[in-house]
């Protein structure tokens, strides 16, 4: 009989966890922020930011937490038979940054209530769990905490969340197809939601000045913008009305609105033009020829671009369209900058067009 010698399995040569990688990949992992309160020994309120914070059961009702090792008020809450998860709302950055300083009396200016055996409730939350301590268990350079539930309170507010080592806000994630207004032309407050994010990161990635735009009862407005960290000298402001042809925003929304819509604005401003020459689109021909262009370079933009009480210096400015699960067009991302320093073959505005084209996808569109 002959016998075949396998080889022997090799383990593989698995390299020591990096601490600061593990904390980059673990902050992918988007989280709620929380509160933890108690009381001390002598009955003063304790609180402390964490996100270290889980569900565990329904029935029994069971939650977990953990602290570090040496934190400053480990012994507190390792003694305490009674703690409160406050879950902060979205606009509740400030507490959050308060309560993970060290060095300073937490609560001063604090609003609270007293909860179950007079534990803080912090005012303002989104949601409160107040608990009774489990058990604690060990975890490395950290003890868990393992919380049964006693109390829920529920604020119906939005909460606010952690993640990539930064805040963030949350909105509700639907792209049904068939969720677009039938008018063809206005944003539904889903695509807001969904834009907003998507326009945070864009100005996180290029450092350009972004805006939100929208079809508004007067015609192209601006419903939101993000400054770069190097301002531009405009007065920017939410709500603003913006030109059809004396601006990016206004020449998307002419391009691809149906015309019946932007026609009685088209017309007024031609007349302006023809009074004042202030614009080059002085006859429909004109604006066609220029729409046209738009559509086939599926941006608008305007180069030098002076408004009055807006700005004295000139700006360049680029705008995309934003399509819903029709085609129709609901949103322009717009981006902004100096004109002697935002040309027109500058890399941010392919990822502006790449911006506008995953929206568009969210929101059902198929190129």
């Amino acid at each position: 009989m002959t016998v075949i010698q396998m080889p022997h399995k090799t383990e593989l040569a698995l390299s020591p966890i990096d601490p600061a990688e593990l904390r980059r990949c673990l902050g992918s992992f988007v989280t709620g922020v929380t509160v933890i309160t108690v009381l001390d020994d002598q009955g003063n309120p304790i609180g402390m930011t964490a996100n270290s914070f889980n569900s565990v059961s329904l029935d029994p009702a069971l939650i977990v937490w953990s602290l570090r090792l040496n934190a400053t008020a480990f012994s507190t809450y390792s003694n305490a038979q009674r703690f409160v998860v406050n879950i902060l709302a979205e606009d509740q950055v400030d507490i959050s940054n308060r309560f993970a300083r060290s060095g300073l009396d937490r609560f001063e200016g604090v609003a609270w209530t007293q909860g179950l055996g007079g534990v803080p409730l912090i005012e303002g939350c989104a949601a409160y769990l107040e608990c009774t301590t489990e058990q604690t268990y060990p975890g490395g350079d950290h003890l868990l905490f393992l919380g049964r539930v006693q109390r829920i309170v529920n604020a119906t507010r939005r909460p606010l969340a952690f993640g990539s080592g930064k805040y963030m806000v949350v909105h509700p994630y639907d792209n049904s197809p068939g969720k677009h207004v039938g008018s063809g032309h206005v944003a539904t407050l889903n695509a807001i939601h969904l834009a907003r994010p998507c326009l945070e990161d864009l100005n996180r990635e290029t450092d350009k000045t972004v805006g939100l735009g929208v079809w508004g009862n007067f015609g192209p407005t601006l419903i939101w913008w993000i400054e770069a960290k190097k301002p531009l000298d405009v007065r920017l402001r939410c709500g603003m009305v913006l030109p059809l042809l004396g601006s990016a925003t206004g020449k998307v929304f002419a391009a691809y609105s149906n015309r019946s819509l932007t026609q009685p604005y088209l017309d007024a401003e031609i007349t302006a033009a023809q009074k004042t020459g202030s614009s080059e689109f002085i006859n429909p021909f004109q604006v066609d020829q220029h729409l046209e262009q738009v559509r086939q370079a599926r941006i608008g933009d305007v180069q030098n671009a002076i408004m009055a009480d807006i700005n004295e210096k000139g700006v360049n400015g680029y705008s995309v369209p934003v399509f819903d699960a029709s085609g129709t067009i609901v949103l322009a991302l717009t981006m902004m900058g100096d004109s002697d320093a935002f040309p027109k073959d500058d890399p941010a505005l392919q990822a502006l067009k790449e911006a506008a084209n995953r929206l568009s996808a969210r929101l059902g569109w198929k190129s």
